[in-house]
């Protein structure tokens, strides 16, 4: 991460005529910064602040934090506005611009933490309008997904498939899958797998059901009892024993895109699998909203409320009400 971090970009601001004298230590900052975050946050931040590097002139991240850390508060703050607008102008999405400035604020607030700066960045929040569609493939999708993945040869045929039935069967997320370590986080006695989840600092037993853990029980037939990562690579560069890198999340997105062609589907996102489980759980138990926040892992009860209503569709159905 340090590395990620320290060596993205380089060059200086282009749209700013003043000089900055770094005057910050910059790596006390960062390591303040990264502390306590999840690895998947460090990973999403580290690349919202190399995109804020590249925008000011794509000079190395640490050389841009110390470069914005040395500002006055109100010079501090065009910068961030600049860049938010930038971003806008570029058109990209409104989560994503929120999380770009959650990871400037997120710094300086460390910076300010260890006495660097006697300041933070008081950005403007931009509402996000989260699950937005979250339906995913739905049940009849997955199970063309899982058709497509057993036409496949093994041992990728029952990789893919173990993948499949653990983010749809205990709606795991792809960081979740991609973390999982053999034999210490596997239980197949109990039937359960041990993950780390969102927001979470210590893993937690989750029971997978009969369905998933048959399609685990294959896959760990074929990948073998060697310490190491559940779901690895299965190409060439990959098949030595000693060379059993671990998938990444964009391995699972690839997977899935790949997937859902075959299966003649839009592309399917690994969240979409989450989805579409979650929505299932609330078709079969009749909107039983806490089975299915447990079963989801969901902070908030609320959450459930945008899964319901586009499960039901009510708005729609209140518009057939009135414009028949």
């Amino acid at each position: 991460m340090t590395a990620d971090i320290e060596h993205a970009g380089g060059g200086i601001i282009a749209n700013s005529s003043a000089i900055f004298t770094v005057r910050t230590d910059v790596a006390a900052v960062l390591a303040a910064w990264r502390a306590g975050k999840s690895a998947c946050t460090l990973r999403a931040y580290a690349d919202d602040l190399a995109d804020y590097a590249a925008w000011c002139g794509q000079q190395p991240v640490a050389a841009a934090t110390a470069q914005l850390l040395a500002c006055e508060v109100g010079m501090a703050h065009r910068l961030a506005l600049g860049y938010l607008d930038a971003c806008r102008t570029r058109g990209l999405a409104a989560a994503t611009c929120a999380r770009r400035m959650a990871a400037l604020r997120s710094l300086t607030h460390a910076a300010r933490l260890i006495g660097v700066i006697t300041w933070t960045l008081e950005l403007p929040s931009q509402k996000v309008v989260a699950y937005r569609d979250t339906r995913g493939p739905g049940r009849a999708g997955f199970l063309r997904l899982v058709a497509a993945a057993d036409q496949q040869r093994e041992p990728k045929r029952a990789r893919d498939l173990a993948i499949l039935w653990l983010c749809y069967g205990r709606a795991l997320r792809r960081a979740e899958v991609c973390s999982l370590s053999f034999p210490e986080h596997v239980d197949l006695a109990g039937e359960r797998i041990q993950v780390l989840g969102k927001h979470r600092s210590q893993r937690e037993w989750l029971t997978i059901p009969p369905a998933s853990c048959r399609a685990l029980v294959a896959w760990l037939a074929h990948r073998g009892d060697a310490p190491g990562p559940v779901f690895f690579r299965l190409d060439r560069a990959a098949s030595a024993a000693l060379d059993r890198r671990p998938l990444t999340g964009e391995s699972v997105y690839q997977l899935l895109a790949a997937l859902s062609r075959v299966a003649g589907l839009s592309r399917v996102r690994p969240h979409g699998l989450r989805h579409a489980a979650i929505t299932e759980v609330l078709d079969v138990t009749r909107g039983d909203f806490r089975t299915a926040q447990r079963f989801g892992r969901l902070a908030k009860a609320d959450t459930l409320q945008f899964y319901d209503d586009n499960r039901e569709d009510l708005g729609g159905g209140a518009a057939r009400l009135i414009a028949p």
